[in-house]
């Protein structure tokens, strides 16, 4: 059986992303549906997208300039009121900066420039923003970055629009942990993350949540209370040990499913010219992976980024859908796979496969899917997050 994602593509603008800031792209139903995409261009734009209910782009526009390293992509929020704000560093850059349109729902009118300092020791800056709404604290804004001595930071923002101080949330000396962040939307935030990188130590996959002022495990028991200083990695779930197993692993997405049970993809590198993909989930007593395909080598050969596979992303409204990237036949596809039984099988079609050009880092909108944007992914030469020709497709 082959489950068909039926449409059509389309390309909104050159440009590339990473995958450790989130959201990339938004559904918003205000005032009418659209999907807001952000990126960051060949020259350092950057970039946000409008995409209209007729899937033709109504708007771009440039909400500032960086150099063209794809870790300045920006992160979209939809605010309460459903103004659109978006976030944006340099790679270890100065400040994160931040703006908000002036309307709801319209990219065509921005106010000023913001930023946010931070006074945690360190001279590495600001990387990868997650922002994250809880309508059970008030709309309570908590935002999540790399910071300045590669712990995984955040700042909170109240209604009022004033930020706290920031705080460390998980810190590793000397190691860089890599965090996906999820959400609920109501009162649940969900990690998944690494102890380091996967070329300078061995790598595991962890999770902790946030829930009523506590880091949780999976089954709710309490980690820390937040703000009482920064975790170990260990501290957390062990999803994956690399440790056992003498293969590191990278983190690639994290979701709640319908049960508000957490799901997790990554990869491993037992090959570093074969990747494996692997589907994770809690299933109320215990933690179960399941191996899913292999994925073929990094998609920036001649660098040092050996770990860089296509790509693996879920549908965070139906975790139980996968989007990936592999290499098959000489060129890296973009494929969705389904499973009904929490990963123990699987369908899979191809969804796009454009020989000649590869399409790698696939990224399903936030928001419940009420625009007709229902996959992104890179399509072009992707060789290194400062030399890449790849543009933003996707399907409709």
């Amino acid at each position: 059986m082959q489950v068909a994602a039926a449409g059509r593509m389309g390309i909104l603008g050159k440009g590339s992303w990473s995958w450790f800031a989130d959201p990339r792209a938004v559904d918003i139903d205000s005032p009418y549906d659209e999907t807001i995409v952000g990126w960051i261009d060949w020259t350092g734009n950057v970039t946000v997208a409008a995409l209209d209910p007729g899937c033709g782009v109504q708007q771009t526009y440039a909400v500032g300039h960086l150099f063209h390293d794809d870790h300045g992509a920006p992160a979209v929020l939809v605010e309460p009121d459903k103004q659109i704000t978006v976030f944006w560093s340099g790679h270890n850059g100065r400040q994160m900066n931040y703006r908000t349109t002036v309307n709801p729902g319209d990219i065509s009118a921005w106010g000023p420039v913001q930023q946010i300092q931070s006074r945690l020791p360190g001279d590495l800056g600001f990387t990868y923003p997650n922002p994250v709404l809880l309508s059970s604290e008030g709309e309570k804004l908590y935002l999540f970055w790399r910071g300045a001595d590669y712990s995984t930071d955040y700042e909170t923002r109240g209604l009022n629009g004033r930020w706290t101080p920031a705080r460390k949330l998980i810190h590793n000396p000397g190691q860089r942990p890599y965090v996906k962040v999820a959400t609920n939307g109501l009162g649940t935030i969900a990690f998944a993350y690494t102890n380091g990188h996967p070329r300078e130590t061995t790598t595991s996959i962890y999770y902790a949540a946030y829930r009523g002022g506590w880091l949780r495990h999976a089954d709710s028991r309490p980690i820390a209370r937040l703000g009482s200083g920064p975790i170990l990695p260990d501290r957390g779930d062990l999803v994956y040990d690399g440790a056992k197993t003498h293969v590191s692993s990278w983190v690639w997405d994290v979701a709640l499913d319908s049960r508000q049970r957490p799901v997790v993809v990554y990869a491993t590198f037992r090959s570093l010219s074969n990747h494996a993909y692997w589907y994770a989930r809690w299933d109320g007593q215990r933690w179960v992976s399941h191996f899913m395909t292999y994925a073929g080598p990094t998609i920036s050969p001649g660098t040092i980024e050996t770990e860089y596979s296509g790509g693996i992303a879920l549908d965070h409204a139906d975790p139980s859908i996968v989007y990936l990237s592999r290499k098959v036949n000489g060129w890296f596809e973009i494929e969705q796979w389904v499973t009904s039984n929490g990963g123990y099988t699987w369908h899979h079609s191809t969804v796009a496969r454009t020989p000649g050009i590869g399409n790698v880092r696939p990224v399903v909108p936030r928001g419940g899917g009420k625009g007709l944007i229902k996959l992104l992914w890179l399509h072009g030469h992707y060789i290194s997050y400062t030399a890449y020709r790849t543009s933003i497709a996707y399907l409709r």
